[in-house]
């Protein structure tokens, strides 16, 4: 075995031991995953370390802080639900039902279809093109296609889109805070 190969099965199985340690079941259902990951992200600077000594340290650092990552990534995604925001049917009893079809917004759970019924009059707060940038972000076009479609620079579009999304944040945790209780507005305000 040659000596790169060496270092990555090294830095692979350094990784792998130090993951061991944890014993909640997404560490141990990713930790093959993690480490070869930890192990590509130590690899791309590998060769410029100046203590040989301090690879090790490296990858276990790396390690942590991509496990650490991954389980926050998870719990976001537990919380999140994709919402068809299309027209809201609010004779859906699904919708209405604050259990099974809630988001969590302001710290309240918040019908879908409440949501959906203000998401118009929320996005008619941005300007047009916050509006087609977010909206073109959340159809699935990266930033840079967007950046070249709208005549901006990519870096213009990150921010942008960020500001957007955080004022829709706002405008709806604003929204819930001044309704009363949230299952008699579900149907409400549909139309603007």
């Amino acid at each position: 075995m040659g000596g790169t190969e060496q270092r990555w099965v090294q830095m692979v199985a350094v990784a792998r031991r130090f993951l061991r340690r944890y014993r909640d079941a997404t560490t141990r259902h990713l930790r093959e995953d993690l480490a070869q990951e930890a192990a590509m992200l130590a690899w791309q600077w590998a060769d410029r370390i100046a203590d040989e000594s301090r690879l090790e340290a490296a990858v276990r650092t790396i390690a942590r802080r991509l496990r650490a990552r991954t389980l926050r990534a998870r719990v976001r995604r537990g919380r999140l639900q994709f919402v068809p925001f299309g027209e809201a049917d609010v004779d859906d009893p699904v919708a209405r039902t604050p259990d099974e079809r809630s988001l969590r917004i302001g710290a309240r759970a918040v019908p879908v279809g409440w949501a959906v019924g203000r998401l118009g009059r929320v996005l008619r707060c941005l300007s047009e093109l916050d509006q087609r940038l977010l909206l073109g972000f959340h159809e699935g076009f990266c930033c840079a296609e967007l950046a070249s479609r709208f005549g901006r620079t990519e870096d213009c579009v990150k921010t942008r889109i960020h500001r957007a999304r955080r004022r829709v944040q706002h405008l709806f945790e604003g929204m819930v805070r001044e309704a009363g209780p949230l299952d008699d507005h579900v149907g409400e305000e549909s139309q603007g």
